[in-house]
C-alpha cells in the first residue's frame, strides 16, 4: 500500500500548513516554497496523481476555487498579474498553483531559484495566510 501524499497528510492534520480555504471537494494551502508571497495550492481532497484524471465535476470546482483564490490575491496584494501553473511533478497528488507576478514567469522563477533559502519562515506564512483570509 502506498503512503499518503504530503497533501493528504496535511488534510488529515498530520502536518501543519496554513489553510486558506476548504470545502467538501478541495482545500487551499500556502506552499512552504513560494515563488512570491501568498503562493497558494488548490488541492482536491481525493488523492489523484494527475489533474486530467480528476472527475469532471471536481475539476470544474477546482478551477472555480482557483479563480476565487486569484481574486483574493488581487485584493490582498498589488501584483500586476496572478499566475496559474499545473505541472504535476513535485507531489503525486493533483494541485493547482496560484501566485502573484510582477514580471514574466521565467524571471520570477529565476529569482526564486537564486534564493539561498527557498523555504518560507512559518511566521511569514502565517502573515501571508492572515492577509489572504482577510481579503
Amino acid at each position: 500500500m502506498n503512503e499518503p501524499s504530503v497533501f493528504t497528510r496535511i488534510l488529515n492534520g498530520d502536518i501543519f500548513q496554513e489553510k486558506i480555504y476548504e470545502d467538501d471537494l478541495c482545500f487551499v494551502i500556502l506552499t512552504h516554497e513560494p515563488l512570491t508571497p501568498g503562493h497558494m495550492l488548490v488541492i482536491p481532497r481525493a488523492e489523484i496523481d494527475d489533474l486530467w484524471d480528476v472527475r469532471d465535476d471536481t475539476y470544474q470546482h477546482l478551477m472555480a476555487v482557483s479563480k476565487q483564490m486569484a481574486l483574493k490575491m488581487r485584493t490582498a496584494y498589488t501584483y500586476k498579474r496572478v499566475g496559474v501553473i499545473v505541472e504535476g511533478f513535485g507531489v503525486p497528488h493533483a494541485h493547482v498553483h496560484i501566485f502573484g507576478l510582477n514580471k514574466a514567469l521565467n524571471p520570477t522563477i529565476a529569482d526564486h531559484m537564486a534564493k539561498t533559502n527557498k523555504i518560507a519562515d512559518p511566521a511569514d506564512l502565517k502573515t501571508e495566510a492572515d492577509k489572504l483570509r482577510a481579503s
